[in-house]
């Protein structure tokens, strides 16, 4: 019998509030999970106000930021407008001002602070 893999599961659940679309990721988002990410992000309409919701979220590889910023790059070419919310301590948020991505994307603390920025 073979060893059994340990390897963190990515959740993905999509909602909506006050015409907000809220994508809400916990576990850990890498190159296994980017393509669900993806489809969640895809094709949100014209003007779609979108809240990725991170504070669950416990590691993001290179490929999760890349897709976070394809995806905010296609909702603000359409109109559209994406806050990330991340908590302010943790690995996520580290990586988030390593790489200088809490200049380009907006990025609040919790989803309350999210909604509110978008407008829901």
């Amino acid at each position: 019998m073979e060893p059994r893999l340990n390897i963190p599961e990515l959740t993905i659940e999509r909602s909506a509030c006050d015409g907000v679309q809220l994508v809400v990721l916990s576990g850990e988002l890498d190159l296994r999970g980017v393509g669900e990410l993806e489809a969640a992000l895809a094709q949100p309409g014209e003007e779609a106000r979108v809240c990725v919701d991170l504070t669950e979220l416990d590691f993001i590889d290179s490929t999760g930021l890349a897709t976070v910023i394809r995806g905010h790059q296609a909702l603000t070419s359409s109109g559209g407008a994406m806050v990330v919310a991340c908590r302010r301590e943790g690995s996520v948020r580290r990586t988030f001002e390593t790489t200088g991505l809490t200049r380009l994307l907006t990025v609040t603390e919790d989803r309350a602070s999210a909604l509110q920025a978008l407008g829901g």
